[in-house]
Formats: C-alpha cells, structure tokens, sequence
C-alpha cells in the first residue's frame, strides 16, 4: 500500500515558493515601472529646467554685451523642454523710480515709470525669465533668482542701468538679440537742472511689479539691505534708500517721523497721562525733574481726557485737544490746524500758538536693526558665558539656582539670544563694568512679565529685536536713571505694550512704516528716556519723563552701517528679441 505525503509535500512546497517567486517578481517590476517612472520623470524635468536656466543665463550675458554697446548683436540658443513655449512677453512687469521728500513722503520727481518686458521659457508650471537684465525661476513653491539683475549699489552710489525687452511674441529655440536705439540718460540728467548728483535731500524709491517680484524683493534686501516691502495684493516689491542725513539725537518725550501716524494721549479718571522731564546729567528723575517734555511727530497729536504735556508740541499734522482738564504748557506748534477746548490751554488765538510748514518724517533704522541682527547670530560670544543655552538651535537665557542669568564682556561684547522671555521674578543682569558697550541681538520678542532687567556699571547696552516687545509689571533700570546707557531698538514689525506698572529706563527706538503698521502702548507705567516710534497710544496712568541728557547722544554706534544714497545713476536702453 502506497505511503503519502513526504516527497510529494516538498513537491508541492517547490511549485508554490516558484509561484511566490514570479509573483514578487512581478509586483517589484510593477513598481519600478510605476515608481521608477516617477522618478526618472522628474529627473528628467530637472534636468530640463536646469539647461533651461543654463541658457537663459548665456543669453543674459550676450544680451549685456548688446545693450552696452560691446556688440551690434548676438545669437543665443534656448535650449530645455521641446514642448515648452518660449516669448517674447513685451507688457511684463514694470519698474517705478521716483524720488520723495521727507516731510509728508509725497513724490518730487518721476524719474522713470518704465514696462521691462520679459524672455520667457513656459514649461507646465515652471517659468524660467530674463527680466530687468537678470534671470529668474518661478515654480509652484514661489519665484527665485537665478542671475542678478542690472542693480548694482556700492557705498553710496546705485547705478541702475535697466535693460527693457521687445520683440517676437513667440520664438523658436534659437534667438538673435539687437538694441533696438541708443541708451536713454535718466540720471543724472544734463538737460534738467534738477537732476544732479550728489543728491542732498529726500529719498529714492523703486517699485518693480513682476512675476518673480518675491525674488526682486529678496534681491533688494541682500543686496542693500535698504528699507524693503513685498505687497502681494499687487505683485510688487519696494526698496528705499535715503540720502543722507545726520541721524538726529532723540529731542523729545515722544518723537514720530512716521507721515500720517497719530499720537493719542488719554487718561481717564485719576489715571493721567502726564509728559515731563529730567536730565540724568544732573541726577535721577526725582532730584533733577522739570517741564520740557516736547512731543514731536511727522503727523497728527490728539490729546483727551487728563492728557497733560508740561512742555512743547511740534506736528506736522494736526493738534487736537479736546478736554477740558488737558493742558500744553509750552508752544505748540501745528501744520493742518489746532483745535481746543474753552477750558483747555493753550486757545487757538494764544501767542504759543503757530502754523509751521511740516516735520520731516525719519529714518526707518529696521535695515540696520537687521543687520546687526545677522551679524551678531553668525558672530557672537555666546560661548564665553553659562548664562545663554543652547538646544536645537535655538538659544535662551540659562538662569541660575537663584533666578538669576548675568552677562558680562569686554569692549565688543556681543550675544545672541532667539528671544527673550522672563517670568515669574527672573532676572538678567548685563554687567558692563569691564566693556564701553554689550550688544544683545534678539531674534524673536521680549517678553517680560514681572521680572527685571538690570544694567550695571557705566557702558552702554544696544538690544536688537525684530520681534515684539512686551512688559508686564516688569523693571527695567539703569543706575542713576542714565537712560543714555540703555537703547532697545525694533523694526517696523515690532509692537510695543507696556503695561501693568512697568518702570522702564532707555530709549525705546521703534520705527514705524507710514501708515502705523506696528502698535505702540503704555498704560499705568513709566518711562525715563525717550520713546522714537510711528503712532503711539498713551493711555490711563501712562507716563513718559524725557531725559534731556539724550539731546546730545549718537542714536547709533559711530561706525554703524545704514544704506544710504548719495549718487544715482540711471538709464534705459531697449533691446530687440526675435527669431
């Protein structure tokens, strides 16, 4: 009788790891047909791409060498994708170069409203352009440069010699470029007498819409590191560069230079808002206070409810004060009008009263704040000191057993800090016995909810931050209340709100963009020093005493770098694409 299994099993046990075998098989080069598509797909797309972009660069250089005069003309092959479509787009993007003065930022001379024209390479999603005489890449993920642009700034000077494009609305692969007439001088300008350098007063302002104009945007900032904004609504990136002028010292409680901030002072019940003064040359606040405490803005004053100013307002807008207990001990000094209450002093028809002809607006100093910024987290000393830790890149205050962190250096002492965020009775200590200055970049805010800051010894102390700067019940101090040993600079994006009896001795030195994009508050808390910012609200139990020591103070390091304009040289010439 036969015997089963055995043999037969691993027989059968064969056929199926055989079957096993071809099914792996099959599902593996299933999915390498599948994903191994995909992938040499997007290989091959980049690769496209980059000759794309390789030959949008050659024909950069060779249109250079034809628009400033090197070469009647040149020949270029535009290589990449055979189903992507190449143009001439004539109508894309524009550049806007004006200059504007100070005081109310309205424009003096349009020096050139001008269409750029673009080169095109379209493939799918992906654009690779020659535009303004750079080449830029623009995909689903946002627009970058690939080659700079004609803009070049060194020191003081830009030269800008913008090439614009025209031409056949599409192109084969192989393109031939030509000027189309001789350069246009724009600036300076020897048959316009108001077209000379060196440029002595004003600013210069550059508006490009475009595309890429992110990448634009990014281009003017590392480039300049000029006053840059990107307004996506309508596609255009702006950069700013003033002339120079001397930075003034803060001369003022309160000073605005932004063009059409308010200033609004008011008190309710028995929480005055009260401006005043001292001078830390002669002593703290309590034996050396007096009146002086000037308010200066670029735009309006509005002063209510138990607002008392015990010294001078300058305006280059209006000065409202509506309140029967507001009072202005001083001069007041307006542009659009003044209007006051029966009960307040002083009336419209008082001899402190006078029409003055406008403020000039200010230097914005965020370039600046973010360049010391950058160069203080690439750079720094936070290797020297226990008090700042370090974790995953990002770097804090380290503080000891007894809530207490202490940075300390010698001359040229910088930190780096991500931000700075002190709860619950902390305390930083910036000891500045052995160093004439300590600077402290933060990245992020400044938050300080009843803890302190405390600045020993005789050196000055900068802080830098682009982010917001909030103290609630906090205590910042100086000896002596030297206000000129303590500057906290921000940027345009930073608010500001002191609060909750905060006691704060320093320079708040926050400028603003027209039109007040950042805020600025102080309730039921005290400044000694000066505050430079856009609009300010100063409400219930807000005080502010000048310190009049900084009348005669350098608001930045000597040798600080702050782009500045002094030649400008521009022109346009035209070049002619087609097949």
């Amino acid at each position: 009788m036969p015997t089963w299994g055995g043999n037969d099993q691993r027989g059968q046990g064969d056929v199926i790891a055989l079957m096993l075998l071809l099914a792996i098989t099959v599902v593996g080069a299933s999915a390498i047909v599948a994903f191994g598509g995909d992938a040499i797909g997007g290989i091959q797309s980049s690769a496209t791409t980059g000759a794309a972009e390789q030959s949008m660069t050659q024909f950069d250089s060779k249109a250079s060498l034809v628009a400033h005069g090197d070469s009647d003309a040149q020949r270029v092959r535009l290589t990449g994708s055979g189903s992507a479509t190449r143009a001439v787009e004539a109508d894309a993007g524009w550049m806007n170069v004006t200059i504007r003065n100070t005081t109310d930022d309205e424009v003096t001379t349009v020096l050139t409203n001008t269409t750029l024209g673009a080169v095109t390479y379209r493939d799918g999603d992906t654009v690779v352009a020659y535009q303004g005489g750079g080449v830029w890449r623009r995909t689903g993920g946002g627009s970058t440069m690939v080659s700079p642009p004609e803009f070049h700034y060194r020191g003081t000077t830009l030269t800008l010699p913008l090439v614009t494009v025209s031409g056949d609305a599409r192109l084969g692969e192989s393109v031939r470029v030509t000027r189309s007439n001789d350069s246009t001088a724009v600036y300076p300008d020897p048959n316009a007498t108001n077209r000379t350098n060196p440029l002595d007063e004003g600013k210069v302002v550059i508006v490009v819409r475009s595309e890429f104009y992110r990448a634009w945007g990014q281009f003017f900032a590392e480039r300049t590191r000029g006053s840059v904004s990107i307004d996506d609504a309508n596609g255009t990136a702006t950069i700013e560069l003033q002339t120079p002028t001397d930075l003034e010292p803060v001369q003022a409680a309160l000073t605005s230079r932004a063009v059409g901030d308010e200033i609004t002072l008011s008190g309710t019940g028995n929480s005055n808002v009260w401006i005043d003064s001292y001078n830390s040359s002669n002593g703290p606040y309590s034996d050396s206070s007096s009146t002086n405490g000037t308010v200066v803005t670029a735009g309006s004053i509005d002063l209510s409810a138990n607002g008392k100013i015990l010294g001078n307002v300058r305006s280059g807008g209006s000065v409202n004060l509506q309140t029967s207990n507001g009072n202005i001990t001083g001069t007041v000094e307006h542009t659009t009008g003044y209007s006051a209450n029966k009960n307040a002093e002083p009336q419209p028809d008082s001899d402190r009263v006078s029409q003055i002809d406008g403020v000039a607006a200010g230097d914005d100093l965020s370039p600046f704040v973010r360049s010391r910024l950058d160069a203080i987290e690439s750079d720094n000393d936070n290797g020297d000191t226990s008090a700042i830790a370090e974790n995953g890149g990002e770097y804090s205050l380290n503080f000891s057993a007894d809530d207490t962190a202490t940075l300390s250096g010698e001359d040229g002492t910088d930190y780096y800090l991500s931000d700075i965020d002190m709860r619950n009775g902390e305390e930083l200590v910036i000891d500045t016995a052995d160093a004439s200055e300590v600077e402290i970049a933060v990245g992020q805010r400044v938050s300080l909810a009843g803890t302190k800051i405390r600045i020993e010894g005789g050196g000055v102390v900068r802080f830098y931050v682009t982010g917001d700067i909030t103290l609630d019940g906090a205590n910042v101090s100086v000896p002596n209340e030297r206000s000129r040993q303590h500057w906290m600079y921000g940027t345009s994006n930073t608010d500001v709100d002191i609060s909750g009896g905060s006691r704060f001795v320093g320079v708040l030195y926050v400028t603003g963009d027209d039109g007040g994009d950042n805020a600025f508050t102080i309730k039921q808390s005290d400044v000694y020093g000066g505050v430079v910012a856009g609009g300010m609200d100063i409400e219930n139990g807000g005080t502010v005493h000048y310190d009049r020591a900084l009348g005669v103070e350098q608001v930045v390091p000597v040798d600080a770098d702050i782009p500045r304009i002094t030649y400008l040289h521009v022109s346009i010439t035209e070049i002619e694409v087609d097949d």
